[in-house]
């Protein structure tokens, strides 16, 4: 396969491309940043136009799977496999779960075709960010080495890690098992429970939930938030083999958001959902932090989000399809540090 025919790549909030000549720029804002560049082996600092259009030659002319990363702004980074398989992102696309995002989409890429085995990669030590993200990938640790680093002109302890094929494919479901819930992927069969729990005084305490709903109309919610193994999914939440809510993770940035049918409130349903599913995310997607947006008159919900150690971060303007005007919003977030799991 040419580089020219490299697939595009998609997730919730990307798309991954073949590099062009039109991205030498863009390259040189984003590794020219000695914060980027220091852990990148082999690219050198200062990092110049001409050291990106070599790497542009060099992907084209050897056909190599790299892809840029891009999302509503233009270029933020690079993804591939090389020797073994890396990433690097622009300073500004730091901690917005970029870096997961992409490497999933590579990775899953990679796997697709029968063909591919084993994954290898490897990063500094003290670059413990991409350590949890090839961690929370699936790839373990398989020994340790010195790495030249040329834009500090020595070598580095790193740490090196492989994923094989069985492990990835066991990664790839999302479960989990409370006392009372189930928590899974929805299904398209799910579409007529949803629509069920979409009373007013539900729908209005979220902002894509319209009262009223039909099956097909909720069937297209779920296609749009099907669970793709990265953020921008939305999980069913059974109760006694009934679907009685649904659990979420996406947007920018990354916000936590559940429901549950207005007959199952009062009874500590939603905490017992959280408790099993935020720390899931934290170690699942390896990231700092989880937000929440919660409309100021849903007094349950704050509660909820205090609970479990979520602090107010701002107040602003939401939007319902089941209010007929703006309502005032509060945003929260919670850190690893920071999270309260209740007993």
């Amino acid at each position: 396969m040419s580089y020219a025919a490299l697939p595009f790549l998609r997730t919730p909030r990307l798309t991954l491309r073949p590099l062009t000549h039109l991205d030498a720029d863009a390259i040189v804002d984003g590794v020219g940043n000695y914060d980027v560049s220091r852990w990148l082996g082999p690219v050198p600092y200062p990092y110049e136009r001409s050291d990106a259009e070599w790497f542009i030659n060099r992907v084209r002319d050897e056909n190599r799977p790299v892809w840029g990363i891009c999302d509503h702004e233009g270029l933020r980074g690079a993804v591939g496999i090389e020797e073994d398989f890396g990433y690097w992102l622009a300073r500004p696309a730091w901690r917005k779960g970029y870096g997961f995002e992409a490497a999933r989409a590579v990775v899953e890429h990679w796997f697709s075709e029968p063909s591919n085995g084993v994954l290898e990669s490897g990063f500094f030590d003290d670059n413990a960010r991409s350590g949890e993200i090839l961690r929370a990938i699936g790839f373990v640790v398989s020994g340790r080495s010195r790495r030249f680093s040329k834009s500090l002109n020595q070598d580095l302890s790193s740490t090196e890690v492989v994923l094989t094929r069985a492990r990835w494919e066991g990664r790839q479901g999302f479960a989990l098992y409370t006392p009372r819930l189930t928590i899974r992927p929805m299904a398209v069969g799910d579409a007529a429970a949803l629509a069920g729990m979409a009373m007013p005084e539900l729908a209005r305490q979220t902002g894509s939930v319209a009262a009223g709903w039909t099956v097909d109309e909720a069937r297209d919610w779920i296609a749009e938030r099907r669970w793709r193994g990265c953020p921008g999914f939305q999980l069913a939440v059974e109760r006694e083999g009934r679907v009685i809510g649904a659990l979420g993770f996406g947007a920018t940035p990354l916000s936590v958001m559940y429901m549950l049918h207005p007959a199952q409130w009062g009874q500590g349903l939603a905490s017992e959902a959280l408790a099993a599913f935020l720390p899931e995310l934290f170690e699942r997607f390896s990231m700092s932090r989880i937000c929440a947006t919660v409309f100021e008159d849903n007094l349950a919900s704050r509660r909820v989000m205090e609970k479990f150690g979520f602090s107010e971060t701002g107040r602003g303007t939401g939007y319902s399809k089941a209010r007929l005007e703006p309502a005032p919003v509060i945003t929260y977030a919670v850190t690893r540090e920071t999270l309260r799991v209740p007993a």
